[in-house]
């Protein structure tokens, strides 16, 4: 049963997070990516989770409040709607999160490309639901709150209806059509969707393009720089500063990790964020000092298989390192990365407790 009533002790949370990325808050702020995770603890159905805007955003508010996160965070399969509204074929179930359906890919030849065009953002796909979903959130931790608004990176995107080993052939063999189908993604579907979302929530300042596909070994640094970089570059000119992609990883996979953000600062100047994996390998004082060195806060990501297969004690071990390592001197929050429907609840709560015990300034 979702709880009637509102959310609006998430806006100690979110002030929290605020000062942790301007200096030195209480302690460090805890934000995470849990969908999956919320929807398992309420018991809803994958289909009717996914499809109902209120159930989605109260689910959310009440299980992030449940086990003790700071940040009011509303996620959803986010890679599926720009897709799904221009026609992509969808598989829905009801135990997983949607997806698009890689057997019938949009886009298979030139002509294909005319199927990319401004849809009715009111009628078509899921465009109201997640209008109406950020909506009822704001609502219910209360108008004034920030939270970050989200869509399609168009890497992910271009992934997504055309399929990654097919795109990442064209770039090398067709770049003409490469660009064809980029340049169209761009300009006739995400700058108008981002726009739409700014005239809906006038006040947003954060506005998060997810672009997981876009990271080592996947991509190449080459291709991310030609093909990922502008086209986000493109969108921040057009739809304006808010818009930034923060979630690339793989650095770890080079002989010059920080090529890697560097690279990642263009598209994300506000901060510098590492996960798991990366964070693993490279030691999370290696973060700390790239952040410091451009002076920028740091937002370290505790890995979702780690989260979802550990002990209780190795997450607190884990996130007592992030935390004492990534939080001197302020400028730091942490991030639970995609928490599952599998992941133990005792494992949450462990990281919890050990934010609150290590992470008090």
């Amino acid at each position: 049963m979702l709880s009637p009533r509102d959310f609006t002790s998430f806006q100690e949370g979110a002030k929290r997070f605020q000062k942790a990325m301007a200096g030195i808050p209480d302690r460090v702020p805890v934000c995470a990516q849990m969908h999956e995770f919320a929807m398992q603890e309420i018991g809803a159905t994958a289909r009717d989770f996914y499809t109902n805007p209120e159930m989605l955003a109260a689910g959310t508010l009440e299980i992030q409040e449940k086990y003790g996160i700071d940040v009011p965070v509303l996620d959803y399969d986010v890679y599926n709607i720009e897709a799904e509204g221009i026609g992509q074929a969808m598989k829905y179930s009801d135990t997983d999160m949607p997806d698009v359906d890689r057997t019938k890919p949009l886009i298979r030849d030139y002509d294909d490309v005319r199927k990319i065009r401004t849809p009715d953002f009111d009628s078509e796909g899921r465009f109201r639901h997640v209008i109406e979903m950020n909506r009822i959130f704001r609502r219910l931790i209360g108008d004034d709150t920030e939270i970050t608004t989200r869509f399609c990176a168009p890497f992910s995107l271009v992934a997504n209806i055309r399929g990654i080993e097919q795109i990442i052939m064209d770039i090398y063999t067709d770049p003409d059509f490469a660009r064809r189908l980029f340049d169209r993604i761009t300009e006739e579907l995400l700058v108008p969707w981002i726009l739409r979302l700014k005239q809906e929530f006038p006040n947003v300042t954060s506005i998060s393009g997810d672009d997981a596909v876009s990271s080592l070994p996947i991509v190449n640094l080459d291709i991310i720089r030609e093909w990922n970089v502008p086209y986000i570059m493109r969108l921040r000119e057009l739809c304006g500063p808010e818009v930034y992609v923060p979630n690339w990883v793989g650095e770890a996979h080079l002989k010059e990790p920080e090529q890697m953000l560097d690279l990642k600062r263009q598209v994300c100047p506000g901060f510098v964020e590492g996960q798991d994996p990366d964070v693993e390998r490279l030691g999370p004082d290696w973060y700390k000092q790239y952040a410091r060195h451009h002076e920028l806060p740091l937002i370290l990501g505790v890995g979702a298989g780690f989260l979802a297969t550990r002990t209780p004690a190795e997450v607190a071990a884990r996130v007592r390192h992030y935390v004492e390592i990534g939080g001197k001197d302020g400028k730091f929050a942490l991030y639970l990365c995609n928490l599952g429907a599998t992941t133990p609840a005792e494992n949450i709560a462990a990281a919890i407790k050990t934010v609150r015990t290590y992470g008090t300034y």
